[in-house]
C-alpha cells in the first residue's frame, strides 16, 4: 500500500481505531474546500465522501491526483472504492484482504460472506463471465455498454 497514491478501505466497523495504523495521514472528517487540501500531503476521508455524487468525489480526487496527494477514502460504500486503485478491506481491526480493486472484488464469496455488497458494475461483470458473454471485469457501464454493444 505504500506506493498506492489512492486507497479505499472498506471496513465490516467504520471504528476511529482504525486512524491509528495511519499516523502519517491527515484524517479529514468534516466539510471542507479544495485548497485547503493542500497543505496536506497525505489525507485520509473518514466516511464524508458517502453522500456527495459520484461526479463530485472524482473531481476531488482528481484534484488531489494533480496536486500529488496521496489519500485514502475510509468508507462503508463499496460503490466509491471504484474511483481508486487499490482497496483494503478490514474486519474490525484486521486486514482482511487488499490489493488492486479489480483483483479484490474477484473474492465475491469472501466479500458476501462478511456482508460487503459488491458495486454493481462488479457484480454485474461478474454474473457476465457466468453467461460466458465477457471475460472482462468493468469499472464502468459505459466500458461494459462498449464491449457488450460495440
Amino acid at each position: 500500500m505504500e506506493e498506492e497514491t489512492s486507497v479505499t478501505i472498506i471496513s465490516t466497523n467504520l471504528n476511529r481505531k482504525l486512524l491509528n495504523k495511519y499516523p502519517d495521514y491527515h484524517v479529514i472528517d468534516q466539510s471542507f474546500k479544495l485548497d485547503d487540501l493542500l497543505q496536506y500531503s497525505k489525507i485520509i476521508f473518514f466516511n464524508i465522501l458517502n453522500n456527495l455524487e459520484e461526479n463530485k468525489v472524482k473531481e476531488i480526487f482528481k484534484f488531489l491526483d494533480n496536486h500529488n496527494i496521496k489519500y485514502i477514502n475510509i468508507t462503508n460504500n463499496s460503490e466509491l472504492s471504484l474511483l481508486t486503485n487499490y482497496l483494503i478491506i478490514y474486519d474490525e481491526n484486521n486486514i482482511l484482504i487488499e490489493g488492486h480493486t479489480i483483483e479484490v472484488f474477484k473474492n465475491e464469496k469472501l466479500l458476501k460472506r462478511l456482508g460487503i455488497k459488491l458495486p454493481f458494475i462488479i457484480e454485474l461483470s461478474l454474473l457476465l463471465q457466468d453467461y460466458n458473454l465477457t471475460n472482462k471485469i468493468f469499472l464502468n457501464k459505459e466500458d461494459c455498454r462498449g464491449a457488450l454493444w460495440p
